[in-house]
């Protein structure tokens, strides 16, 4: 059997800042995020292809918007900021440019969204026999991925 060294895949060390564009341009370190889950990124669609009636395959490269969704417990202090945004645009009726940091200590990596926008939210947490947590997505125009934690 082969000797692999133990790779650590800890989320629970991960930071979150988001940044918005005249509201909270310094950031807000996102905090108490859902049980199982505090962010997540959509499936990214890299190609388009197709097959002609020969058998041949063509594709190119095709733009996509990178979806992430936040979950945080009702409970959580940062479900105010993410509020805040959500009225400040409903007041506006416009967008927030935003950017989205994620730090991951444990596999040393910075995933770091730009040219965003709120896209939906669910404000009010559902009541159940608890609170369930919140859902906040946003979509952005880029992403880049650094091998460097910060």
């Amino acid at each position: 059997m082969p000797n692999f060294p133990l790779g650590d895949i800890t989320s629970a060390n991960a930071t979150l800042v988001l940044i918005v564009n005249g509201l909270f341009p310094a950031g807000v370190r996102l905090q108490q995020f859902s049980t199982d889950q505090s962010y997540s990124q959509d499936e990214l669609t890299i190609a388009e292809d197709r097959m002609g009636v020969d058998g041949g395959l063509v594709a190119g490269w095709v733009p996509s918007i990178k979806t992430v969704t936040i979950m945080l417990e009702a409970s959580s202090p940062s479900h105010a900021a993410l509020s805040q945004l959500y009225r400040a645009s409903e007041r506006k009726r416009g967008i927030y440019e935003c950017s989205l940091i994620a730090s991951v200590p444990s596999i040393n990596k910075t995933f770091t969204w730009t040219q965003g926008i709120l896209k939906s939210g669910t404000p009010v947490p559902a009541a159940k026999k608890v609170l369930d947590p919140t859902t906040w997505k946003f979509d952005f125009a880029n992403l880049a991925i650094t091998d460097a934690a910060i």
